[in-house]
């Protein structure tokens, strides 16, 4: 009896293994089915569901060929072309399938020179992906294409395999960064630029992780690295532009002004470059220059707002400086006489100011502050008209 008792208990146990490998055996049976029987997409998109319970069952989840299989089968998702636009997400499943894989580190899996092929084709069809969700505009989704490319370098590199020659690593990074950049996620920015720069020792790498720090608050280091950056680029202009900021933020006028002169020896019709000199000079309080600066800019680029802003915000503030004096003027006869001076000084500064203004308006409707500060020109004008 206790010999028949043990029996079904190992029964038992052994069908217990068989139900949690039967995930597994399914998703096996798919692959091979469609890739050397004539298989169906259907039993392809079965087999998901049996790769999702084998990664969810604990007796399934640490063994290697759970991962491998899913790998597999989210390769071949990607290569079909109905099945990839059904599961667009394929891609970075197939991805995080094999990174698992590796990290289980099973020293019995001896299949890796078949996983190079599929994660390298795995990679290729997600520098694709991101290519086209950054041409769309989606810019969260590009971010995570091109950046799952790192995932698929490091599990090469530690299975002693490499990237195919045309899967550029430094490229994907680049574009993960711009991405991020344009998707406004400060934190993913400042992970992919970091790799970015491991990666690839560049004026543009230096560039972005720098602007990633200081975005991040972290400005201290942020100068550092856009110092180092100069110190090996030291004519690169978005390296350039930053120290200007830096320094006029700080208030070391002189020392920008040197590095603006850098920007412009590089390519005098650098509007942004005329624009920081503009911007230097009347931070520090010589406005009649930084007006000819801000002039030269907006004639190489008639679409610099910030200058045509600045330029009118010149005499806006000079009239303001004028109205706050005669609001302490008395009733005296002379103090009369002043005050029809000033108003008539008033409104030759607003009249040069408004051109300005309404380019402004011009190129960014939604500006409510210059909308307003058009609107009280224009009363004040209106107003005093004689």
């Amino acid at each position: 009896m206790k010999k028949i008792a043990l029996a079904v208990v190992l029964l038992a146990a052994i069908n217990i293994v068989r139900a949690q490998n039967g995930n597994n055996i399914c998703v096996w049976n798919a692959i091979r089915s469609y890739t050397q029987e004539g298989g169906s997409r259907t039993e392809l998109e079965s087999a998901m569901k049996c790769s999702d319970e084998a990664t969810a069952n604990e007796s399934t989840a640490g063994i290697s060929k759970t991962w491998y299989y899913r790998g597999q089968l989210y390769r071949l998702i990607v290569q079909d072309s109905v099945l990839n636009k059904k599961y667009p997400a394929a891609t970075l499943e197939g991805i995080k399938a094999f990174k698992k894989l590796n990290e289980i580190n099973d020293p019995k899996f001896k299949d890796w020179k078949d996983a190079y092929d599929y994660l390298n084709g795995l990679a290729g069809a997600a520098f694709n992906s991101g290519a086209r969700e950054f041409n769309a505009k989606n810019y969260a989704q590009a971010t995570q294409f091109f950046y799952s490319i790192k995932d698929v370098n490091d599990v090469l590199v530690a299975r002693k395999g490499k990237l195919n020659q045309d899967i550029n690593l430094g490229l994907s990074l680049e574009y993960a960064c711009r991405a991020a950049s344009s998707w406004g996620d400060k934190k993913m920015m400042l992970e992919v630029s970091k790799d970015f720069l491991a990666v690839e020792d560049s004026a543009l790498a230096y560039y972005f992780y720098g602007v990633a720090l200081r975005n991040n608050g972290d400005t201290v280091q942020s100068a550092k690295v856009m110092n180092d950056g100069l110190t090996k680029y030291p004519k690169d202009q978005n390296l350039l532009r930053e120290k200007v900021v830096e320094l006029i933020s700080s208030e070391r006028f002189p020392e920008a002004t040197k590095y603006i002169d850098g920007l412009l020896e590089n390519d005098p019709k650098l509007d942004a470059a005329w624009f920081l000199k503009g911007l230097a000079y009347s931070q520090s309080g010589k406005v009649d220059s930084a007006a000819i600066f801000y002039e030269k800019a907006v004639s190489l680029n008639p679409k610099n707002t910030n200058a045509y802003n600045n330029l009118g915000a010149i005499y806006v503030n000079k009239a303001k400086a004028i109205y706050d004096e005669m609001t302490k003027l008395g009733n005296s006869a002379e103090d009369s006489k002043k005050y029809d001076q000033m108003i008539i000084q008033i409104k030759d500064l607003y009249l040069k100011a408004k051109p300005y203004l309404e380019r402004v308006k011009e190129l960014n409707p939604s500006d409510e502050a210059i909308n307003r500060t058009l609107a009280k020109i224009n009363t004040f004008l209106e107003s005093n008209k004689k």
